[in-house]
């Protein structure tokens, strides 16, 4: 396996971020994580990046061979390039984009809650700091966090999403696992099963996943009437999860 010194620079508590590791550790690709703070290490990865304007995200990708990704679809295809076997198969490229579109809905979604949370929950504010900052100066700083908060809700042109506007694309997932929780969406594992699982962190986070989700974000997360409505949903999240574990 060549890994031409990769390094995935994300959030360790993102959906998006999530998405890609996923796709990366099922081809068993390996690759050095880096953690992104918003506003802070923004100039860095764009001098890394060679993206000296325009919009940059994460999850981002960077390879000694010049490998320069910004987008979890891109880096879960490049992982097909470099693995063995396919999540993205073009005879079902259309089917898999269309699901990825809804996970980048209830994400968005997702994102919009965390932000107006986080504005307002102290708790939020300072897990949003950087680890290694001393718990006395992260207090200290906690209220800075919401220039962050505002300069993310600029940049992606955030708006409040209600319960209702994600039920079509919980519907979706339950009309396609057909009461099967351990069924994959397009009938065998691909990234719209990545892509799902990982989305619904905007409905319920998983009990563990992802990893870098610390306690008052997982509850800030959570959209409790919602998740009672689409228990079976969650259920099949948490077989996706597991399947993942056991690979």
């Amino acid at each position: 396996m060549t890994t031409h010194g990769l390094t995935l620079v994300g959030e360790g508590f993102s959906p998006w971020t999530e998405k890609a590791r996923w796709a990366l550790d099922h081809h068993r690709i390996l690759y050095r994580y880096e953690e992104y703070t918003p506003l802070l290490s923004e100039p860095w990865l764009r001098i890394r990046a060679g993206r000296g304007s325009g919009t940059i995200s994460v999850p981002y990708l960077l390879g000694g061979d010049g490998l320069s990704l910004g987008d979890s679809f891109a880096i879960a295809r490049e992982a097909d390039r470099r693995g063995n076997g396919s999540l993205v198969p073009e005879d079902q490229i259309d089917e898999i984009t269309t699901w990825n579109e809804r996970s980048e809905r209830l994400m968005r979604a997702g994102r919009a809650r965390i932000l107006a949370q986080t504005e307002e929950n102290r708790e939020l504010q300072i897990e949003s700091l950087p680890s290694q900052l001393p718990q006395a100066l992260r207090s200290m700083l906690a209220p800075t966090v919401r220039i962050g908060t505002a300069h993310l809700r600029k940049k992606y042109a955030v708006r409040p999403v209600p319960d209702e506007e994600l039920e079509p694309d919980l519907a979706a997932i339950r009309a396609a696992i057909a009461g099967d929780p351990s069924r994959p969406l397009l009938g065998r594992f691909t990234l719209a099963d990545i892509a799902m699982a990982t989305a619904l962190q905007a409905v319920r986070p998983h009990r563990s996943e992802p990893a870098g989700l610390l306690p008052a974000q997982r509850e800030a997360w959570a959209r409790p009437e919602l998740a009672a409505r689409w228990e079976d949903v969650l259920a099949w999240r948490d077989a996706m999860i597991r399947h993942r574990s056991e690979a």
